[in-house]
């Protein structure tokens, strides 16, 4: 194991955002652009991939959509931030796999002003940050990770994908990477079941018992 890959929000952090707000937010902006069956067609979609979706439909006839959804969504995410800090051993975790000369990447959905108002020394743990900003595609899609394994130099049998949410598993098992469901966000146990991931802890903290492992220390 040379590198692990971190979801951020619900991983490394309580999530906090409020997804039908979100949703009803970019809605309201889409039906200045577009019909609601439109928007009816795209409702079993993902925020970021329902924008995309609309703006696809749009032609490139109006290019202020995209712009303003992206607007909205990045000043609700950091709104919702406003206070937050990481989980309190989610530095000590990071501190320690780094000493142990474990490369850390972390990939979200979210945009950037959120991490540095969340984790605002996020550069001191994290080899290689993937947000929406550095990437025309998000988990599920697997080349959000295939970003990050770029950036590390590391191949899919070298790392372990942890995340909180069906998505990174799906991510990760796109490219057969090894994955850890946490049950720190919104996800169940059966819910990280279905989609098969490789292992399943309470946090973050559970890959600290992946043994054995080169990296861990000798007991």
């Amino acid at each position: 194991m040379k590198g692990i890959i971190f979801d951020f929000d619900g991983t490394l952090t309580e999530l906090t955002l409020d997804f039908d707000l979100l949703r009803a937010e970019i809605e309201a902006i889409a039906r200045r652009y577009v019909k609601d069956d439109v928007i009816l067609l795209l409702r079993n979609q993902y925020i970021i991939e329902m924008i995309n979706a609309i703006e696809a439909t749009l032609d490139g006839k109006n290019t202020r959509f995209k712009q303003e959804a992206y607007t909205r969504l990045r000043d609700l995410e950091v709104e919702a931030s406003k206070g937050k800090d990481v989980y309190p051993y989610t530095r000590d975790v990071l501190r320690y796999l780094k000493h142990r000369g474990i490369l850390i990447g972390i990939i979200t959905r979210s945009c950037m002003d959120v991490l540095k108002e969340v984790f605002p020394d996020i550069r001191n743990y994290a080899d290689c940050i993937v947000t929406r900003d550095d990437t025309q595609y998000v988990k599920p899609n697997p080349l959000h990770v295939l970003e990050a394994l770029r950036s590390l130099r590391l191949e899919p049998d070298d790392v372990i994908l942890v995340g909180d949410h069906p998505t990174d598993i799906m991510a990760g098992r796109a490219l057969n990477i090894s994955t850890a469901g946490v049950l720190t966000g919104r996800t169940a146990k059966d819910g990280f079941e279905k989609v098969g991931a490789t292992f399943i802890f309470d946090d973050i903290r559970g890959v600290l018992t992946l043994e054995p492992l080169p990296w861990m220390p000798s007991r």
